[in-house]
């Protein structure tokens, strides 16, 4: 068979390898049989394996391997793929759907939308088998290659801020599954009951790139809403008030981004690191992420605790408590957090001695709030909420890209390079970029940071194929505003990025609040 035409992208420990960049089945069914070589490999060079349509973004340890080796090898597998006789077929699975009435609130829509009576939508959706091209936006969102051209259908100018789980829909070109509740902007045209997303399972995601999807309608579908309890407990570390959004967080999880699981983790680990030091746990202990404004606490026994990273005001006992420093507390103390006017940063890690006893969920502690897993109960932290301490398991092997003293000098320059799509933009863009101050906007979280300035508009527009993203990197939206993507980011995205953040500088970006100043530098 013919090659297909490919090229490689190196920037800041990732790897990213283009082969095409429209939606082919034969490609992308290739691109898993890549994905399955890569796995046979057993050396530790490759931390995250993230593939969409015709690429594959491969996080790797730059102290394992190096750029030329692991092109060489991607080159190589990748020839391998392309054999006539190397088979490529996928898991096969029926999704049973009812569609239409209050679990398909857009079918009506698709209908006016295509031209076709509403009968004849249901038909044609379930009239072709479909290949799953991507898995991500959110754990377990899967992208489906296959829909009739005649359902063509624009997504919502306005997206809805929940969809329910297992609910299916059509956006463009395309038809996908929402695994887990989330946002979303596609027309809602039925839901199913298939579990696509399960924690406890192995892979926690049922489909992959590949699998072929077969829709089957049915006239009914029982439901199963998750029940969420407030946990109870008698652990010493009583939340009084839990501030804007604490969190547990450790170094990370990694190993799961093909099935759309952010690598999420501490937004300024040198921070954690030093908290976890100064009692002595070791660096990748979880502690709490305290964002912004902090919690107020009451503890119930003698517990050595430290903190460190940005000044958010903490007193204990209204005394005065630095960043830093190490500290004791006796039953019936509290730390409570005052806002400092003129601090610097946005995040404070407490840590405590012996880490808070949380499980580890799928090899981490840390808190992903869009799948509601890991840390504390899989959610920011509560009132009344009582954390335990003690000695638990640690992950056997943390990754952390980067990571060096803490620094929460904001003024100093953002190293980047130039992204996997600095080719679309011009180079006076390119030196806009370098060249303006941008101011973060109030829309700033764990996801990313929104940045207020010139526009860096692309030469040919803003959309691409989806791809793998990393932490760090800047993708342009289609009015030229960067976002600068931070630990809690989508695994893959569709925006053109023109840079990208060195990991070295990851932990400054973590503590970047609205209103500050940012520059970039090239290096």
């Amino acid at each position: 068979m013919n090659s297909y035409p490919h090229h490689i992208d190196i920037c800041a420990g990732a790897m990213l390898f283009v082969v095409s960049d429209s939606m082919d089945v034969d490609i992308t069914r290739r691109m898993a049989e890549l994905v399955r070589r890569l796995d046979t490999y057993t050396d530790d060079a490759i931390i995250e394996i993230i593939p969409s349509y015709g690429s594959v973004l491969v996080i790797y340890d730059e102290s394992v391997t190096t750029p030329s080796i692991l092109s060489t090898r991607l080159y190589a597998e990748w020839n391998q793929c392309l054999l006539p006789t190397v088979s490529t077929e996928g898991d096969i699975v029926t999704v049973d759907v009812v569609y239409g009435d209050s679990y398909g609130d857009d079918l009506a829509n698709v209908s006016a939308v295509t031209g076709k009576s509403v009968d004849e939508v249901i038909t044609l959706h379930v009239s072709t088998s479909y290949t799953v091209g991507a898995v991500g936006f959110s754990p377990g969102f899967t992208y489906l290659i296959g829909l009739p051209p005649e359902l063509t259908t624009p997504r919502r100018t306005k997206p809805r801020l929940r969809v329910p789980a297992g609910s299916v829909g059509i956006g463009g070109a395309q038809t996908g599954i929402y695994a887990l509740p989330s946002s979303g902007g596609w027309n809602l045209i039925g839901r199913t009951n298939t579990t696509l997303f399960d924690p406890a399972a192995d892979p926690p995601v049922r489909l992959k790139l590949g699998d072929s999807i077969r829709f089957h309608s049915v006239d009914s579908l029982e439901f199963a809403e998750p029940e969420r309890s407030h946990p109870e407990g008698d652990g010493p570390v009583e939340v009084l008030s839990p501030g804007m959004q604490t969190t547990v967080q450790d170094m990370g999880r990694y190993g799961f981004a093909r099935s759309g699981f952010a690598t999420d983790g501490a937004a300024d680990r040198a921070s954690l690191a030093a908290a976890n030091r100064l009692v002595g746990n070791l660096a990748h202990t979880a502690a709490l992420e305290c964002t912004y404004v902090g919690p107020h606490l009451r503890f119930h026994r003698r517990l050595a605790l430290a903190l460190y990273g940005a000044d958010l005001g903490a007193r204990l006992n209204s005394r005065d408590l630095h960043s830093g420093r190490r500290f004791e507390v006796m039953p019936g103390d509290e730390l409570t957090f005052a806002p400092v006017a003129g601090a610097v940063g946005a995040r404070a890690y407490l840590a405590v001695r012996g880490g808070y006893d949380v499980p580890l969920v799928l090899g981490s502690a840390s808190t992903n709030l869009i799948a509601g897993i890991g840390g504390w109960h899989g959610r920011a932290l509560l009132t009344g909420d009582r954390l335990g301490v003690g000695q638990r398991a640690l992950p056997s092997r943390p990754f952390m890209p980067g990571i060096g003293e803490a620094s929460h000098n904001l003024a100093l320059p953002f190293r980047v390079q130039p992204g996997p799509q600095r080719e679309r933009f011009g180079d006076d863009i390119w030196q806009r970029l370098l060249e303006s101050t941008f101011t973060v906007s109030q829309d700033a979280n764990r996801v990313g940071l929104r940045l207020d300035g010139l526009p860096l508009p692309p030469l040919t527009g803003a959309d691409i194929l989806s791809e793998g993203i990393t932490t760090g990197s800047i993708q342009i939206t289609g009015e030229g505003q960067p976002i600068v993507m931070l630990p809690g980011h989508a695994t893959i995205g569709g925006y053109t990025k023109i840079a990208t953040v060195i990991p070295q500088d990851w932990d400054r970006l973590g503590q970047l609040s609205p209103g500050d100043e940012v520059r970039f530098v090239s290096v």
